[in-house]
């Protein structure tokens, strides 16, 4: 091995580029390597488990110029962080996201690798929130672009997604939860033990799960969204005398809508009846519907005026 510069450090430790190239980082425990943090090739030697966006290919590495060693915690590789090739030997865990070396990527000698070739779903700079290193929390309201997490542990919470998004997951541990209306959510899962839960009101997509133990939970539309008039309230209103009456219910034991065809989380049963009332109890039943109309979340009109806030349904109908 030719001479090479060491450098000894406690703790974790980031490459922000100021190392002579090629730079080998020995023996840390996690390592997470961001888009664009190694210009050249990059090789992985004994990890025990890879995590990779990157496809894997024929790395060659030479000799380092410099060596960060000691007693390492987990190792990060901020955009630019290796000005040409890298090496990381005898890591615990290290995730690889989506175009982090410009050139090859190898994994010599792993215990276990998960991998897909993924494609960067936008400019790492765009996120509304992005988090790298340990439990660190983060927010945003009215978000344009998504989040991008890297590390352990990490807290996210977005509300008011009006646009299309994209969440970045890198590492484990993370909690991320995005609510709103009127949009999609494209999820990107690479490492283990990660949640990604969803508002009832948009739509998810997981691009991709690599790894093991992640989750992406989509709460389920509120039935209660698609009711007009309750039983109840119809009864209640219909007073003394004779009426007709039309309520909706909850529709049990349905998971396809049996009116549009798609699968979906609140059924309801449109229900009509004409009998006598007194004080809001039917004593006599003169006609009721014995088939009643199913609609769902994708094709009852209280579906959009659900998602609405009071203001805005109120200019719709203008």
């Amino acid at each position: 091995m030719t001479d090479h510069t060491a450098e000894t450090y406690d703790g974790d430790v980031t490459l922000t580029g100021h190392e002579d190239a090629p730079v080998e980082v020995r023996d840390p425990e996690d390592v997470y390597l961001r888009t664009g943090s190694v210009e050249g090739d990059l090789e992985l030697r004994n990890p025990e488990y890879v995590f990779t966006h990157q496809p894997t290919g024929d790395a060659d590495v030479g000799d380092p110029e410099t060596v960060v060693r000691g007693n390492l915690e987990d190792g990060y590789a901020e955009p630019g962080g290796v000005t040409g090739d890298a090496i990381v030997a005898d890591a615990e865990d290290v995730f690889v996201s989506a175009e982090t070396s410009g050139g090859d990527l190898s994994v010599v000698g792993p215990e276990n690798v998960y991998a897909d070739d993924v494609a960067l779903p936008r400019d790492p700079d765009d996120y509304d929130v992005s988090l790298t290193g340990w439990k660190q929390s983060g927010s945003a309201s009215d978000p344009d672009a998504g989040v991008r997490v890297a590390g352990a542990d990490h807290e996210v919470s977005v509300e008011k997604a009006r646009t299309d998004l994209d969440v970045y997951v890198v590492g484990r541990d993370h909690e991320i939860e995005i609510t709103g209306r009127s949009a999609s959510v494209s999820v990107y899962l690479l490492g283990y033990d990660n949640t990604v839960r969803v508002g009832a009101y948009l739509d998810s997509e997981v691009v991709a799960d690599t790894g093991f133990d992640n989750e992406v939970i989509s709460e389920p539309y509120p039935v209660e969204d698609l009711i007009e008039t309750s039983k109840d309230e119809a009864f209640d209103r219909a007073g003394f005398g004779r009426r007709k009456v039309t309520y909706q219910v909850p529709a049990e034991g349905d998971d396809w809508c049996p009116n549009c065809g798609e699968p979906a989380d609140a059924i309801v049963e449109r229900h009509q009846m004409e009998a006598l009332f007194v004080f809001g109890r039917p004593v006599k039943t003169y006609d009721r519907s014995t088939n009643p109309a199913k609609e769902c979340e994708h094709c009852s009109r209280s579906a959009f005026d659900a998602s609405l806030t009071e203001r805005e349904r109120k200019d719709v109908l203008k």
